[in-house]
């Protein structure tokens, strides 16, 4: 079933569009909240949050690409989950790419974390104009909305060899940039 269809589904009020929406994209979404570091129940209470939201919001809202517009709901609830688990802890679930730029954050007493946090962030920025279209997409996919290699793979045709060599390079890459800049 397309967007639309489902996206009209919601507009009915009718709970086949909930169903047609997790056969569609609940298996990518689920493995999109566990690649952000939740654990597999966790993950699943995230899609039903999910699935919640898009019920309340479309509409009025109709998203031209619903599972972009899905994975950004999920994204941000997932995220706030880990940060309310983690606020009691006071500490952080680090992913790979954070490891990278934690080394190199200058040293909080002499910034505020809103300079450091801006400086890192133009860092970040000026490194990604440089790399061609292809390297900047796989990077985003990966690191940004947490897509795993053989989803990437769907979307771009390369090779599970080439995806993780590209993101291999790039994060040493951004590693170095990030130690001279």
């Amino acid at each position: 079933m397309r967007d639309t269809e489902i996206v009209q589904l919601f507009f009915q009020r009718d709970e086949r569009g909930i169903a047609e929406f997790e056969q569609q994209y609940g298996g990518r979404l689920l493995r999109t909240a566990e690649a952000l570091s939740l654990p597999r129940e966790d993950a699943e209470e995230v899609l039903n949050d999910t699935c919640l939201t898009l019920w309340k919001h479309i509409p009025p809202d109709r998203p031209d690409n619903l599972g972009a517009y899905a994975r950004k709901i999920l994204k941000n609830l997932a995220l706030n989950r880990l940060r309310d688990q983690n606020a009691l802890k006071r500490c952080a679930t680090l992913v790979e790419l954070d490891d990278v730029i934690s080394q190199t954050i200058p040293d909080p007493r002499a910034n505020t974390e809103e300079q450091a946090i801006l400086e890192t962030t133009d860092l970040l920025n000026s490194f990604l104009r440089k790399q061609s279209p292809s390297k900047r997409n796989i990077f985003i996919m990966h690191y940004l909305y947490g897509q795993n290699i053989p989803e990437i793979q769907e979307h771009t045709g390369f090779s599970e060899a080439k995806i993780r060599k590209t993101l291999l390079r790039m994060k040493n890459e951004l590693k170095d940039s990030l130690q001279k800049g």
